[in-house]
């Protein structure tokens, strides 16, 4: 096994053998669900659904102030599960369609 730098509580470096308990920080990749939803000036749902076609044409009939929020959702077999916070898209829509 090669060795490796490595500091001590003091800060000072070494050369010693690599961590045997390493941690993974990236879960293992499943499919995300997609859930776009349209909501008014206020945060209120007018629209959710999983096309994000249908969602643009919600949003162009939507009144002024209404914003688009795009959310990934892990699913087992029973529950979904929201990963991270949805974002506002709503600024990449507007300057997409420019």
């Amino acid at each position: 096994m090669s060795r490796i730098l490595r500091f001590d509580s003091k800060g000072e470096p070494f050369l010693g053998d690599p961590p045997s308990n390493v941690v993974a920080f990236h879960p293992k990749k499943s499919p995300l669900i997609l859930l776009y939803e349209v909501v008014d000036e206020d945060g209120v749902a007018e629209w959710g659904g999983e096309n994000a076609e249908h969602c643009m044409q919600w949003l162009s009939l939507a009144p002024t102030g209404s914003r688009v929020l795009v959310s990934g959702w892990d699913s087992d077999e029973e529950d979904a599960h929201l990963v991270g916070q949805p974002l506002d898209i709503t600024d990449i829509i507007k300057a997409a369609s420019l």
